[in-house]
């Protein structure tokens, strides 16, 4: 009885101190006990404390879901493994659901300032789901869920597996896109920052939970740990990075970090943040070359427990989703210290998520302070001029590390090639750089600030994002250095789905789908005037231009033989659907028509002249980027014959010789 009773109170520890967080830290910033004010309805205790109790479980069981399914698709080794882990998720996946209905009736109660009942009772309910922000967002979360609980019971494979964690992920981010950095001053940066800092702790302290419940008796352990600890890095820097930008955009003046309880409260997470570094360093440092070095151990699945495991059962033994497979494998006798440092780590992260919903509910201390901005972009924009595509900037945390991100993994790649004696050309490396680069200007640039007022802006940016700075990318064979340095893509590329994507018609298709749904279906509106629809947008242009052009030029390794003839026709067919777009542009009514009408912003030039500059300018750079990539397949094509003529000629001389 004695392992029982530790285990149970290390969990009980932890949740304890979560909520003791929670509480001192509401007390402190305002957020509970609020005064009554005379005349003016109450939502009652239920509401005011309950509301914050059950946003804490809520987001428990999004980390919980989000983590297990992490452990599985990246973390597992084997496929059996990952399986089960899979299914795991399934009772977080419900609970996260039944929690973000409770959440969604708790805020009503809060913003009708009516209690419970009489919140449900007013029958308010269905139009707040409907067409109130909060509502809409936490529906949302509820189907969303309810989805990942159901598919998570079915067999899925390894795309399956993605896409569970990838709407999972995306789960994660609508409560944040309708919180109080909303109504922030430059509300789009505030939001986005938010949204990554969100989308950073919930992988990192997913993947920690999901590696502890899981594997932690796997022989895989170790390899895990190390696999985790790289991604851990990478949440470690957009955590920090997210939180500083939503901090300095929401405090206003540094001084206000020591004048403001919601500064000292931000000061509190940071303490927090530096703790969890220490932890990520001390892992990488002792923990991982512990468990690499050390035998494992076997334990029969009958024996008693011994006292190797009572460390791994304090932190997870009694959490729910832990498969049977894995709890009677064999392990590592270096677990303990890891498992030692991540109950602390653990224990952390929980006081972390309750000082974060603490700071949710404290009203910062520029809440409602005026700004200089439109009130549709979210920022101030001045009138346009050709150098303020230089001097404008929009620097969006999910942008910049995204982007660096890719940056970093295209060099990790390479320097692994280069070590298993693979050269890799420097022209690659150097257009692969200024494809990010291009990425980089478009998505954070001067073109993108201006992209949401006039449609030339926007015609230029997406002829950057999904076409020029694609080719740039593609020309730097970039699938090849991203395999190498995430074992997650080298997995996916090998896979049925990866084979058919690869089809010359898939791969066009791909490409001019996006336009098409843009300029044609009336995307195009919704993706101006909401950040989250122009980031998704963005994203899918980006990801499918560059998957077209890597299978047009053929630089990188693909599960399918092209020839070179069908490759030329590929960017034939991109030409067309240029030419599409073109035709849309001139011909074709004014788009955004209703979205520019509400923006009136007085300096545009006329809207037909400007739909007319951008056929000139975003077709146009389309156009000629294409041109010039046929151009060096010819170049390529040319000097392929002459090398082989020059071998035959070598062969035959050769030959003749006596």
């Amino acid at each position: 009885m004695t392992f029982p009773r530790r285990r149970s109170a290390v969990i009980v520890l932890i949740v304890v101190a979560a909520f003791a967080v929670l509480v001192l830290a509401m007390w402190f910033g305002g957020g509970w006990p609020r005064a009554e004010i005379s005349g003016l309805p109450s939502p009652g205790m239920l509401t005011t404390l309950g509301l914050p109790v059950v946003r804490v479980v809520h987001d428990v069981c999004a980390v919980a879901t989000v983590g297990i399914l992490l452990a599985a698709v990246a973390l597992a080794g084997d496929a059996g493994s990952r399986r089960e882990i899979t299914r795991a998720a399934g009772p977080w996946a419900l609970a996260w659901a039944a929690s973000a209905a409770l959440t969604q009736i708790l805020t009503l109660s809060d913003l009708l300032g009516l209690p419970v009942g009489e919140a449900l009772g007013s029958g308010f309910l269905p139009t707040f789901s409907i067409e109130v922000p909060q509502g809409q967002a936490f529906l949302l979360v509820t189907l969303l869920a309810v989805v990942i609980a159901v598919a998570t019971t079915l067999p899925v494979r390894t795309w399956g597996r993605v896409l569970l964690l990838a709407l999972a992920i995306f789960a994660v981010l609508p409560p944040a896109y309708v919180g109080h950095s909303a109504s922030a001053a430059d509300h789009n940066i505030a939001v986005s920052s938010l949204m990554l800092h969100i989308a950073g702790v919930t992988l990192w302290v997913g993947g920690l939970f999901g590696l502890v419940t899981q594997l932690r008796r796997s022989q895989g352990l170790a390899q895990a740990v190390r696999r985790f600890s790289a991604l851990a890095l990478c949440c470690f820097v957009a955590v920090g990075v997210s939180g500083m930008v939503n901090a300095w955009i929401r405090l206003g003046s540094p001084s206000q970090v020591w004048q403001s309880r919601y500064g000292l409260l931000v000061l509190g997470k940071l303490v927090a943040l530096v703790a969890l570094g220490w932890f990520g360093w001390r892992h990488r440092r002792t923990t991982i070359a512990a468990l690499e070095t050390t035998t494992t151990v076997e334990i029969d699945a009958t024996a008693p427990e011994s006292t190797t495991t009572v460390e791994t059962d304090a932190v997870a033994g009694t959490l729910p989703g832990s498969p049977p497979a894995l709890a009677t494998a064999g392990t590592p006798a270096g677990s303990r210290s890891f498992l030692r440092l991540a109950t602390g780590e653990i224990g952390v992260m929980a006081c972390a998520i309750g000082l974060a919903v603490a700071l949710s509910r404290t009203p910062p201390p520029q809440e409602g302070a005026p700004h200089a901005q439109h009130e549709l972009l979210g920022y101030s924009l001045p009138p346009f001029t050709p150098w303020r595509l230089l001097t404008e900037v929009r620097l969006d945390p999910i942008v910049i590390l995204a982007v660096v991100g890719l940056g970093v993994a295209y060099l990790v790649g390479v320097r692994r090639l280069a070590g298993g004696g693979e050269s890799w050309p420097l022209g690659r490396t150097v257009a692969a750089l200024a494809g990010l680069l291009v990425l980089l200007y478009a998505a954070a640039g001067g073109v993108s600030a201006y992209a949401p007022a006039m449609f030339s802006m926007h015609a230029l940016q997406y002829a950057m994002l999904g076409t020029f700075g694609p080719a740039l990318l593609a020309l730097g064979a970039p699938l090849a250095p991203f395999q190498e340095a995430t074992p997650l893509v080298r997995r996916a590329a090998n896979t049925p789905v990866a084979v058919k994507l690869t089809h010359p018609l898939v791969a066009l298709a791909l490409y001019a789908v996006p336009y098409l749904l843009l300029y044609v279906t009336g995307l195009f509106e919704p993706a101006q005037s909401s950040l989250a629809v122009r980031l998704v947008t963005e994203i899918v242009v980006v990801v499918t231009g560059t998957w077209f052009f890597c299978v047009a030029l053929g630089l990188d390794p693909l599960p399918r033989a092209i020839s070179p003839v069908v490759r030329t026709r590929m960017l034939m067919g991109a030409l067309a659907v240029q030419a599409w777009v073109t035709l849309v542009f001139l011909a074709g009514p004014i788009q955004g028509q209703g979205w520019y009408d509400v923006l009136a912003i007085t300096w545009v030039p006329d809207r037909v002249a400007d739909q007319q500059a951008g056929a000139a300018l975003g077709v146009g750079l389309a156009v000629v980027t294409i041109v010039a990539l046929l151009v060096i397949m010819l170049v390529w094509r040319r000097g392929a014959r002459r090398r082989l003529l020059s071998r035959d000629a070598s062969a035959q001389a050769t030959a003749a010789r006596p």
